[in-house]
């Protein structure tokens, strides 16, 4: 019995109502697989308006579990979340950079999400609760002047390291309602503009609301919001809604998450 009221309260019907009635809530998923698992951020990348992207991430599995044949995959969407391109890269240095022009990306100008994992077959030796996340550093460069960096923002999708298993998402978890207030760490005061890059890390609709403007963002899209007030608060059902933030000034920009 206890058991199973374990797995009630585990459940995401649960989650759902705990977090809608604020009673103990959940606001990451745990990992209840039997598999080694590889996590992704939702990274942002732009091609927008005179904007590059440049991606710099290590080989995790040879790093630290010593293991030289893996490799990695890149899923590219745009932010309708609709599929552009799977990029797999075979040959791994610790160190490696990925550059995201709009030539790279089939000529898109706009912006959208990607994702990484890391694959290997050699698992043998490796604990199937292990969890693997690549949060590394995304590069944003205006007009060719030197890239803001930013690590990563929201962990969004995961899958097995064997590459066998369906992606899955919903790490992050949702209420019914807007009862979550992020109000991000920053005073917006003397800048000239500021952009809220948005991205659904669920599967679900997440509504949420900046100065008074209400917003809708459908499963694991992109979503880009000016706002002009020197104190910026999110209100939404979503329980962890952080934004990727651009700052301009000048002929600066400052990139961030909140």
């Amino acid at each position: 019995m206890k058991s199973l009221l374990k797995k009630i309260a585990k459940s995401n019907f649960a989650s759902i109502i705990r977090n809608t009635i604020n009673i103990k809530p959940i606001y990451l998923k745990t990992f209840d697989k039997d598999y080694f698992t590889t996590v992704s951020d939702a990274f942002l990348w732009r091609t927008d308006n005179g904007y590059k992207t440049k991606f710099k991430y290590s080989d995790i599995l040879n790093l630290f579990y010593n293991i030289n044949d893996s490799w990695v995959e890149f899923h590219f969407y745009t932010k309708e979340n609709e599929i552009i391109k799977t990029y797999k890269v075979n040959s791994l240095d610790i160190s490696n950079e990925l550059v995201i022009n709009s030539k790279f990306l089939n000529d898109i100008e706009d912006f959208g999400v990607f994702y990484i994992y890391h694959f290997t077959k050699l698992t043998e030796h490796l604990d199937n609760k292990s969890i693997i996340s690549n949060r590394c550093y995304s590069g944003f460069s205006l007009n060719n002047n030197l890239y803001s960096f930013v690590h990563g923002n929201i962990l969004a999708k995961y899958t097995d390291i064997n590459a066998k298993e369906k992606v899955s998402s919903d790490i992050i978890k949702t209420s019914l309602f807007k009862n979550q207030i992020y109000t991000i760490q920053k005073y917006f005061d003397n800048l000239d503009k500021t952009e809220l890059f948005f991205i659904n890390p669920t599967s679900k609709k997440i509504k949420f609301s900046i100065v008074n403007e209400n917003y809708v963002l459908n499963p694991h899209c992109v979503i880009l919001v000016q706002v002009n007030t020197s104190i910026i608060s999110i209100k939404s059902n979503c329980m962890f809604m952080r934004p990727t933030v651009f700052s301009y000034k000048g002929e600066y920009i400052d990139v961030h998450h909140s």
